[in-house]
């Protein structure tokens, strides 16, 4: 095993501080052996733990991975160090301060003992972090307790607001497309009770902006309008006879 060791460090290349602000561009094309195998630290019976695991994809915790934390089930330093990239480099210390503080990766933990292994998921990049404390234990189950359900609170059935213009807007027939609300069973967002509802903000009268307190002027339907023109038609029409007569 020293002479594995040796050689293996022959051939890689170790940087103090390298640059991690884009993850992903330069991968671990290694297998897990072979990262492991560049700790000299970690004892072989941890090693071969660490591998088993690794190997079987079963990790101790998933964690994401931002810019100034790694946040898991247990508590870690944010530090990232002794990186893999390509083939056969390896960063003493990982730099990732120019991500976004919104920024998160995905990344698994594996740990023996002391010994915790990240392997970040957008590249594969075998690091290694401080677990500063485990996971706390789930407490033994307790004896079933006596539940207390409150009562349901009654609520009010949704009735908003008439105006003289929704037959116009689509409101008034409650459609889904109507300009100004959503549907609450459509893809959409909505209040989850199935119905329309209004997006106003609070304190406006409603979307078009009309006020309560002035009266509206009555709009005609849509009906009223065709009894309009088939009236002057009709009127029309028996003057042009009335013209007719006259001048024969």
């Amino acid at each position: 095993m020293p002479l594995i060791a040796a050689a293996l460090a022959a051939t890689l290349s170790v940087s103090a501080t390298c640059s991690w602000n884009r993850p992903g561009v330069d991968p671990y094309r290694g297998d897990a052996a072979t990262a492991l195998a560049h700790y000299p630290d970690i004892p072989a019976a941890q090693r071969e733990v660490l591998l088993d695991k690794m190997s079987k994809g079963q990790p101790d915790d998933r964690v994401a991975i931002r810019r100034d934390a790694i946040i898991g089930d247990a508590d870690y330093d944010p530090a990232i160090r002794d990186m893999h990239f390509g083939k056969t480099k390896m960063c003493g210390s990982v730099d990732r301060s120019k991500w976004t503080a919104s920024r998160s990766e995905p990344g698994a933990v594996y740990c023996a003992d002391q010994h915790c292994i990240l392997v970040p998921k957008i590249c594969g990049n075998v690091s290694r972090i401080t677990r500063r404390s485990q996971p706390a234990t789930t407490p033994p189950d307790q004896p079933d307790q006596p539940v207390t359900v409150a009562a349901p609170v009654p609520v009010e059935p949704w009735n908003p607001e008439r105006h003289p213009l929704d037959w116009l807007t689509g409101t008034e027939l409650g459609l889904s497309d109507g300009p100004g609300h959503e549907g609450g069973d459509g893809d959409g967002e909505g209040d989850g009770s199935g119905e329309p509802y209004l997006t106003a903000d609070a304190g406006n009268p409603a979307l078009w902006g009309w006020d309560e307190d002035q009266p509206v002027q009555a709009v005609p339907e849509a009906s009223t309008w065709a009894m309009l023109v088939a009236g002057v038609g009709i009127v029309a029409g028996w003057g042009r006879r009335a013209r007719r007569k006259a001048a024969a």
